[in-house]
C-alpha cells in the first residue's frame, strides 16, 4: 500500500474487470450494430457481478457470451418493431439501448444468471478436484483448453481457473497453463521458418509476429495459421500444449502471476525456470513434428491480400517455387482471356452450384473447354481444399484440367449475392472463374489470380463492376487490369 505498484495494481484490476463487459458488448454490436453496444455492456457487467442474482460466484466469460447474444438479439428484435416516424430517429440512440438493457437485465438476473454462474463454478470445481492423483489428466485438459480456441471461451475458462487458484495461494496449476499459453504461437512461428515448403511467404511473415507474441504469452498469435488450416493446425497445437502442460506439472513448475509465456519466467514469476523452458521446448517439438507430418508440401500458390488476412489460392502440385517456373503463355490484359460469351451480367442463379454450372456452360459455348464434367471436377476439387470466396463480395473459383483448350476467364455478377462460404461471411456478388490447361506451367494461372486480386482490393473498382450497365462497360473496367 502507498507505493506506485499498488496504484498500478489498481489500474490493472480495473482494466481486467472490463474484459467480460467488453466481450459482451462487442458480441452484441456484431449482431445489432451500435444499438447493441449499451445493452451488451450492461449485460456484461451483470455477468461479472454475481451478487445481483444471488450467486457467490459470477457467471464469468460464459455469462458474458450469453449476455452478448441476448443483448444483440433483443436489440435486433426491437429494431424490427413498427414505430411512428417521429420515434424512428431516437430509436437507435435512446429507445433501443434502454429497452434492450432492461430486458437483458431482468432476464439475466431472474432467469439466466444463477444457473450460468453455477455452471461456471461447477466447471472450476471439477477442474480443481482433479488435482493430486489426476494431475496429469488435469494438465492435459488445461493444455487442450488453452490451445483449442486460442483466446476463446475454452481458453479463458482454463486461464481464469488457474488465476483463481493463485488468489488461494496455489501456484502449481498456473505453471502448466503458463507453458500451454505460449506453445501454439512459438511452435507455429518456428515451424513457419523451419518447414518453409509447407507455409506460404505470407504465413512465414506472420510466423515472425507469432514468435514475438509467443514470447509475451499471447496465444492469439496462432490464430492466422489455425484459421487457414484448422484441421491440421489445431490438433497439432493442442497436442503440443498438452505435452508442455504435462511436463510442467510433473516438474513442479509454478507461476505466481496470471499470465504466461517466457516473459513471466524471465521476470521471476516462475519456480523451476529451467524446467519451464524444457516443458515449452517439448510442446514446441511435438507441434512442429505433427505439422511436418500433417501439412502437405506447398503447392504453387498465389497469395491474395484481403482485409481479413492473406488468402492462399492453390494451383496444381508443383514442388518448385513459383518464381522459378517458366512462362509459356502471356497476356497483356484481362480482356485478352474473356469474351462476351463468358460474361453473365446479372446471373439468375441463386446458389454456388448454379453459378458454377452456368459459368462452365459459358466456357463450353466459348469453346474454351471440351468436357464440362471433367472441368467441374477440377473446380470442386479446389473448393474442397478451402473456399475461393476471398471476402468483400468476391469469389474466384479456378481449376486446371486436360479439357481446357486455352486460358480463359468467365465472370458472373449477382446483385443479390451468392453464399460462397467466404472468409468474411459476405455473399459473393462478383464471381470470376479461371480455366487453365493442365499442361500450362502454372505461372499463367498465378498471373491471372494476382492481377485480379490486386485490382479487386479497390473499393471503387468493385462498386463500378457492380454498377456497370452492360458487357461493354464490364470489359472496359477489366481492361484496366
Amino acid at each position: 500500500e502507498g507505493t506506485i505498484w499498488a496504484t498500478m495494481n489498481s489500474i490493472g484490476g480495473i482494466a481486467m474487470g472490463l474484459m467480460v463487459p467488453v466481450l459482451s458488448a462487442f458480441i452484441a454490436q456484431s449482431i445489432a450494430d451500435r444499438p447493441g453496444l449499451v445493452p451488451g455492456f450492461v449485460g456484461g457487467m451483470l455477468a461479472a457481478n454475481g451478487a445481483l442474482y444471488g450467486s457467490d460466484a459470477n457467471a464469468g466469460f460464459l455469462g458474458g457470451i450469453i449476455t452478448g447474444f441476448l443483448a444483440g438479439l433483443i436489440a435486433v428484435g426491437i429494431k424490427k418493431l413498427p414505430v411512428p416516424k417521429a420515434l424512428q430517429s431516437i430509436m437507435p440512440i435512446i429507445v433501443i439501448p434502454i429497452l434492450a438493457s432492461l430486458a437483458v437485465g431482468f432476464i439475466f438476473i431472474y432467469v439466466v444468471g444463477e444457473p450460468v454462474a453455477l455452471l461456471f463454478s461447477s466447471l472450476t470445481h471439477f477442474l480443481a478436484g482433479m488435482q493430486g492423483s489426476s494431475e496429469i489428466v488435469l494438465a492435459m485438459i488445461l493444455g487442450a483448453m488453452i490451445a483449442f480456441d486460442m483466446g476463446g471461451p475454452f481458453n479463458k475458462v482454463a486461464f481464469l481457473f488457474g488465476s483463481g487458484l493463485i488468489a488461494e495461494g496455489n501456484y502449481s496449476i498456473m505453471g502448466p497453463i503458463a507453458v500451454a499459453i505460449c506453445v501454439p504461437p512459438l511452435a507455429l512461428g518456428l515451424a513457419s521458418l523451419i518447414l518453409k515448403t509447407k507455409f506460404t511467404k505470407a504465413e512465414r511473415e506472420a510466423g515472425k509476429a507469432s514468435l514475438a507474441m509467443g514470447l509475451f504469452g499471447i496465444t492469439e498469435g496462432a490464430i492466422p495459421f489455425a484459421s487457414t488450416d484448422p484441421l491440421r493446425v489445431i490438433p497439432s497445437i493442442v497436442a503440443g500444449a498438452m505435452t508442455g502442460s504435462v511436463v510442467a506439472m510433473l516438474s513442479g513448475v509454478t507461476d505466481h502471476v496470471a499470465h504466461g509465456g517466457p516473459i513471466v519466467a524471465v521476470l521471476g514469476a516462475v519456480d523451476h525456470v529451467a524446467m519451464f523452458f524444457v516443458a515449452v521446448a517439448a510442446g514446441i517439438a511435438v507441434t512442429v513434428f505433427m505439422l511436418k507430418v500433417l501439412k502437405p508440401t506447398l503447392e504453387a500458390t498465389a497469395v491474395v491480400a484481403t482485409p481479413h488476412g492473406a488468402m492462399t489460392i492453390t494451383d496444381e502440385k508443383e514442388e518448385q517455387p513459383v518464381e522459378a517456373q517458366a512462362t509459356t503463355e502471356t497476356f497483356d490484359s484481362i480482356t485478352d482471356i474473356i469474351s462476351d460469351e463468358t460474361i453473365a451480367l446479372d446471373t439468375a442463379k441463386t446458389t454456388q452450384a448454379g453459378v458454377i454450372d452456368d459459368l462452365i456452360q459459358r466456357l463450353v459455348k466459348d469453346k474454351a473447354i471440351t468436357n464440362a464434367e471433367e472441368f467441374k471436377q477440377a473446380i470442386y476439387a479446389r473448393e474442397s481444399e478451402s473456399t475461393t470466396g476471398i471476402g468483400m463480395g468476391i469469389a474466384i473459383p479456378h481449376g486446371k484440367s486436360p479439357s481446357v483448350v486455352k486460358p480463359t476467364l468467365a465472370f458472373a455478377r449477382s446483385q443479390a449475392g451468392i453464399d460462397w462460404h467466404s472468409l468474411d461471411g459476405e455473399a459473393a456478388k462478383l464471381i470470376f472463374m479461371i480455366a487453365v490447361p493442365e499442361n500450362s506451367r502454372g505461372d499463367m494461372h498465378l498471373k491471372i489470380l494476382q492481377r485480379l486480386s490486386r485490382k479487386l482490393m479497390d473499393d471503387d473498382f468493385r462498386q463500378a463492376l457492380l454498377e456497370a450497365p452492360d458487357k461493354q462497360a464490364i470489359n472496359q473496367l477489366l481492361s484496366e487490369m
